[in-house]
Parts: C-alpha cells; structure tokens; sequence
C-alpha cells in the first residue's frame, strides 16, 4: 500500500515536470508537516519580532536623548578649567642635601574660573562659519530654599535674548514665559524636577545661597522642561545681572561660553581648534555625555547578541525539519533520481523549503513587531531616566526592517543548505536496497 501511494506521488511529480514541480513537491513536504512548520516560521517570526521591538526601543530612546541633549545643551562648551597639577612649593626650592624642609597643609592658589576677553571671543566665534550661536554663560553652585526645604542646584546666568535664540529656552517652557526674566528684576525660572523637589509653584518665592554666602530672593516666573532629568533637577535660570550680583562679580565675568554648531557632527574638530586658539577647554557634547554613550554601546551589543542567538536557535530548528523530511522522504528522492531528477533539483526543493519558511517567517515577524511598537508606543508609562517621557520613543527606521529580514532570509537559507546538500548526495540504488 505505502509502495502504491509512492508510485502515484512520483507518477503525480512527473507529470508536473513542466509546471514547476520542484516547487509544488517542495510545497507538497511542508504541508505534510503542518507542525513542524508552523514552530520553525514561528521561530523565525519570533525573532524578528523581538529584534524589531529591541532596536527600535533602544535607538528610539538613544535618539530621543541625543536631540534633546543637542538642543538644549551646548554642542561646545569653553571654560576656565582649574589647573589640577599645580607644582609644589618644594619644587621652586633649591635642592639642599643637607638640610631638611618640611611644609605642612599646601593650601592650593585661589584661582577664579573667569574667561578672560569672554566678549573679545564671542565676537569672533560668531564670526566662524561654523558657528550657529554663541551664548555667554554665568555658572555657580547655590543652595535653593523654600521655607525649611532646601536644595543643590545649578544657577544658570544667561543673557535672555541670545539664550533662547541658540537654545530655544522657550520651547521647553511649561509655565511662564522666559522674558520675564528681563522684565522683573528678580525672576528665576526652575527646572521641573527642581520646583517639585523645592514643592514650589508659579510666582511663589524662593532664596538663593551663593557659595559665597550672598543670597538673592527671587520670585518663580516660569518652569522649564528639557526632558532630561539631571538637568531639570538641578538647572535654575537667572539674568546675567542677577548671576553677577549673586557672585558679586564685575559685568565683564562669564565663566562658560556656550556655542550651537550648524553641523553637529563638527563638533570634536572645533573643539579642538578653538581649545587651541583661544586657551580654555572646550569639550563637544559626545565627550561631555561620554558616560552615557559608553552605556548605550553595551545596549546594542547586546540588542544583537540576543537577535542572533534567537534567530540561530531558529536556524536549528529548521536544520532538524529538514532532516527529518529528508529521511521520511528517502524513497522519494530514490523515485525522483530514478525518473531523471539531478542532484541540483533535489537540492533546490528543500532549500525552497528552508527559504518559504524563512520567507514568511520573516514577513510575519515584521508585521507583529510594527503592530508591537505602536501598540507599546501608545501606551502613556511617564519614565523618568535620563530622558523623561510619556510615551516610549520607537525608531522606525526601514533599515532596520531590512536589515532583520535579510538576516532571518541568510540564516534560514544556510540552515537550509546542509540538509539540501545531504539529500541531494544520497544515491537511489542505496536508499532502495536499504528498504
């Protein structure tokens, strides 16, 4: 009966010769295992499901913090760096072996972190063709306080106008309106996650400490929200006046000079070219984030391990269906040799096997993991990190469609290849003596 039912398959096989029967037999062994190849497509879709919602979650929130960072920061920032590697006073004494010279808590110089000129090189920053903007900047340390509750921050002493022209200040404004700061002369605008720390509100008062025991009351005219959460717990803005006053500094000291770049991707070589010409440390906003970057390259390295160990595991599987086709289907290649089919023939019909199920594995798994990231991605989930978000950012970049499908489509196709390669080389006269 089993011999009768495979005359009938080869005699079927043959007569489809001219109607592409590598392809229908190819059909006709998958369908026979319905199981079998639901559980290998669903490996295959599994895993490009999983890599398309990986990525896109990991890059999306990378992306999110590195246009937050370029837009709210500086791409270059110059200061007045503290020279660590002062030389002892031992080291201005002549050496004398025969004496002994003993100096007791070397107290480093007080050295203030003015730029010098600031004015003189923000002209001509602005004058460089590289150069979007230039802000000048008056930073300190100070204890904020509201009633009994009190808290470190940042006093950010900008120059309003320029400002908001390079950083788009306003944009970010949740409550009031950074002008303000120009028209009542002791405004100061709150990050978010400061006010909430200080539990203070829209024109509520709030004392200012320097680190030189000065200190301003100031009224809340407004409450910014950059989206990344260490600078909106700790940045405070001010006037520039009311930064000089609070430092008791004279109107030509600025400690930092924030630049925005046209083309950020300059920012390390201008860097470098304006530490040199100008004498003060300018560090670009990779190497500012360096830590942060460093976190985000152990992220994807190990996004990829996890795809590419699902989608080999998927490979496996696949190899194993195979097999086992190939040795239920042993007295079917011995016919289809014997009626004239070539070892290329026999190949092309399970690596046709290997790649439909990669092939619509791979479509599936595309189609769920779009599905998943927009579902994912509507769900409001309010994360404080180090970007605060409502919603989680996905980047649905096509590359990396492409880029899972070709993958599943390469490893489907090898895990193909080595059980076509075994069937194609098993001789007919051997597989029917062994039956």
């Amino acid at each position: 009966m089993e011999l009768e039912k495979t005359i009938n398959w080869s005699n079927d096989a043959l007569r489809m010769r001219f109607k592409n029967p590598v392809f229908k037999i190819a059909i006709t062994h998958l369908l026979a295992k319905k199981r079998q190849t639901f559980v290998a497509m669903l490996g295959v879709t599994f895993g490009i499901m999983v890599f398309i919602f990986q990525a896109g979650l990991i890059t999306g929130f990378q992306d999110t913090f590195i246009e937050q960072t370029i837009n709210t920061t500086a791409n270059i920032h110059i200061y007045n760096e503290p020279d660590r590697n002062r030389p002892s006073i031992l080291a201005s004494i002549e050496a004398d072996t025969t004496r002994w010279i003993t100096v007791r808590n070397q107290k480093p110089k007080d050295e203030k972190n003015k730029i010098r000129n600031a004015y003189q090189i923000i002209a001509l920053l602005e004058q460089h063709p590289g150069v979007a903007g230039v802000s000048p900047f008056l930073g300190t340390q100070a204890i904020l306080r509201s009633g009994i509750v009190q808290y470190g921050g940042r006093i950010a002493g900008i120059d309003v106008d320029k400002e908001d022209l390079v950083f788009h200040v306003s944009d970010y404004m949740t409550q009031g309106d950074i002008q303000r700061l120009k028209t009542i002369n002791n405004g100061i605008i709150l990050g978010e996650g400061l006010a909430e720390n200080l539990g203070v509100k829209m024109n509520d008062n709030v004392s200012v400490i320097a680190t030189n025991g000065t200190t301003l009351d100031m009224k809340v005219v407004g409450i910014n929200r950059t989206g990344l959460t260490e600078v909106d717990r700790s940045r405070a803005y001010i006037s520039i006046r009311n930064a000089r006053v609070l430092l008791n500094v004279d109107n030509a000291y600025l400690t930092d000079i924030n630049i925005k770049l046209k083309d950020i991707n300059e920012a390390e070589q201008l860097a470098m070219e304006f530490e040199k010409r100008f004498g003060y440390k300018a560090e670009d906003w990779k190497k500012a984030n360096s830590n942060i970057f460093g976190v985000f390259k152990i992220q994807n390295m190990v996004t990829y391990l996890i795809i590419v160990s699902i989608l080999i595991v998927s490979g496996f599987g696949i190899f194993n269906i195979l097999m086992m086709i190939i040795y239920e289907k042993l007295p079917d290649i011995a016919i289809l040799k014997a009626i004239g089919y070539k070892n290329k023939d026999i190949k092309m019909i399970f690596m046709i096997e290997s790649l439909a199920i990669g092939i619509t594995g791979g479509l599936t798994g595309l189609l769920f993991g779009f599905l998943l990231t927009k579902f994912i991605g509507s769900i409001p989930l309010n994360i404080k990190g180090f970007v605060s978000m409502k919603y989680l950012e996905f980047n649905s970049s096509p590359a990396f469609y492409i880029f899972a499908f070709f993958f599943a489509l390469i490893a489907t196709a090898l895990a193909g290849y080595f059980p076509a390669r075994k069937a194609a080389k098993f001789d007919p006269v051997d597989i029917i003596r062994s039956k």
